[in-house]
């Protein structure tokens, strides 16, 4: 007879990636070896990734989701191992990613009982996971019926995780031993029986957007706006793109694109951060505006939304959640991009006319924004926005950019103008934080074996994340890691607190000291300090075209910087007082 956890444990995991399961972070410890080993027998036919602590590993294992669009696993040991998972897990849940938590526990006689490393882990994450289950106690001979019900367990943690976008627990309970007997593995031949099917819901024949657009609504001026992950892939964008578009045509609404979007393709406005502020440039007219994916990252976007009066604010959600800060939306809609068909347009009109000088206005700003700004930048001295516009412009079609929180995805939003080679770009705009950007961008590369991985961080964000470098090596993901080093904290240059000195300098700006050429060493990357921008560029290509993992540290001056970006904003608003425009 095998070991009861041996027998669950296989059981449970076979079931796992009959349904699906293809990618599965590891982290150390010991009473969660049933499951590790169960997962080891799949080791050929799966991709597993070992990690040193817990929360690189379920930042890893998110960005394996977010890049695949495919449900990822991460598991643990009990205690405090399981806390560490909780950063990751708000990430997932916010942003809509699909992740299978599993987690190894104390029996029930050992909770609540002063044992060591036990803690409290039922429901421990709350309602940040969209579905959890305590898993039953591994028992001898069990009957066929206990047996069952793990293979269902397995179909339905993948399918809610896969299905809704979000994530599923499973806590397991083990008591010692943890190992097999010897002879557990002659006994328990691997199951490839797929579990319980989960059929596709019927689908509508188109998204429901045409039917709210009624002759008035189209009749008055608007926008659409693509938000953060509005598409996540190439194939989404395949789809969207080409329904979008028709839709801009239909409507004569132009289309105001976020970086991290991937929609921001010729045509699109994208430099509406350095222009809606401009006295110039008259917004107050938009009645209707068609929003897909999250809030918006730009502030004058956000003031936009928050001050406009509109008659018809519809949002599309890619899984029915709820993105509205602005308490404003009118209509909401659940569009799957990977679904959409331009032909659902066929039945209406080319909006020409209606488009008139609504729509030439803003492609007129947006022209006048990006000709200054590439002016700028190629002829003034070179900042940390003017690093984003050089990221964006020299990352190679196919690969994947990754944008950190605070200051690069900001910049990369404002200044990053779309090139000839098309890529997708990511950032963790689910919770914002800075934690685990690290080790979500490799988790991405890792999950797109074969192409460029690009990630843009800051000098805090890098820190924070630190050991998730060591990911680089040991799973095998090379990077382009450009490093924008201000010496902590620059974005808060942005904010009113930077009038209250010392406190200011003392408590926000969070200077460190660090040298991070002896961080590159210390997990045996490449490093190159870039100088200058010819140096950069020089750097930039030979990493990205490289099969190593290299950091491309540019040190920068926050208070230069932000000046440099007011400077450059200033300019375009002068230009855009033109009587031509």
């Amino acid at each position: 007879m095998p070991n009861p956890n041996t027998l669950y444990a296989n059981t449970f995991v076979d079931a796992l990636i009959a349904a699906g399961l293809k990618r599965v972070c590891l982290a150390p410890g010991s009473r969660h070896t049933p499951l590790v080993l169960a997962l080891a027998r799949h080791r050929r036919a799966i991709d597993l990734f070992s990690h040193l602590d817990e929360r690189s590993a379920a930042f890893f294992a998110l960005g394996l989701a977010l890049a695949s669009d495919e449900p990822a696993a991460v598991v643990c040991t009990s205690g405090s191992a399981a806390a560490n998972f909780f950063p990751a897990i708000v990430e997932a849940h916010q942003s809509r990613v699909p992740l299978i938590v599993l987690t190894a526990d104390r029996p029930p006689e050992l909770r609540a009982s002063g044992a060591n490393q036990t803690i409290d882990q039922v429901k421990i994450f709350g309602d940040y996971v969209n579905w959890f289950y305590d898993a039953p106690l591994p028992e001898a001979d069990p009957p066929p019926v206990a047996l069952r019900n793990l293979r269902t367990l397995a179909a339905r943690a993948y399918d809610i995780a896969a299905r809704q976008r979000g994530v599923t627990h499973i806590n397991w309970p083990f008591r010692k031993p943890f190992e097999p007997g010897l002879d557990d593995a002659a006994l328990l031949a691997i199951d490839k029986t797929p579990p319980t099917q989960f059929a596709e819901p019927a689908r509508a024949d188109n998204s429901g957007l045409p039917a709210l657009l009624t002759e008035d609504l189209l009749a008055r001026p608007g926008i659409i706006y693509f938000g953060h992950g509005s598409c996540r892939s190439k194939a989404e964008r395949e789809r969207l793109l080409p329904w979008a578009r028709r839709l801009s045509a239909i409507s004569g609404f132009p289309i105001f694109a976020e970086f991290t979007s991937n929609m921001r393709c010729p045509g699109a406005i994208g430099t509406y951060e350095s222009f809606m502020t401009s006295a110039a440039v008259d917004l107050s007219q938009v009645e209707v505006l068609l929003r897909f994916g999250a809030p918006p990252l730009s502030k004058a976007m956000q003031d936009f939304l928050g001050g406009a009066s509109l008659r018809h604010h519809i949002h599309c959600s890619r899984a029915g959640e709820w993105a509205d800060d602005s308490h404003s939306v009118t209509e909401r809609l659940s569009i799957e991009p990977a679904t959409l068909d331009s032909k659902e347009w066929d039945a209406f009109a080319p909006g020409s006319k209606r488009k008139g000088a609504w729509g030439k206005y803003l492609v007129k700003a947006d022209s006048v924004a990006r000709q200054v700004i590439a002016d700028e930048i190629e002829h003034g001295p070179w900042f940390d926005g003017a690093v984003l516009y050089d990221v964006a412009d020299l990352t190679p079609a196919g690969a994947a950019l990754f944008a950190g929180n605070s200051l690069p995805v900001r910049h990369l939003d404002q200044f990053g103008l779309p090139s000839g080679a098309p890529f997708i770009a990511y950032a963790n705009r689910g919770a914002s934080g800075i934690d685990g950007n690290v080790s979500t961008a490799i988790g991405i590369g890792a999950a797109q074996k074969g192409s460029p991985l690009v990630a843009v961080l800051g000098d805090i964000t890098l820190y924070h994340d630190m050991n998730g470098l060591l990911a680089l090596q040991r799973c095998g993901a090379p990077a382009t890691i450009v490093l924008l080093n201000n010496e902590g904290g620059g974005i808060f240059h942005r904010l009113p607190v930077r009038a209250f000195e010392p406190h200011f300098s003392d408590y926000f700006i969070t200077a460190h000291g660090l040298d991070f050429a002896r961080v590159a060493a210390l997990y045996r990357l490449n490093y190159v300090r870039a100088e200058d921008r010819a140096s950069f560029h020089q750097a930039f290509t030979n990493a990205v075209g490289g099969n190593e993992a290299t950091v491309i540290e540019v040190r920068t001056d926050a208070v230069a910087d932000l000046q440099r970006r007011n400077d450059i904003m200033a300019a375009v608003h002068e230009q855009l007082k033109s009587p031509a425009l």
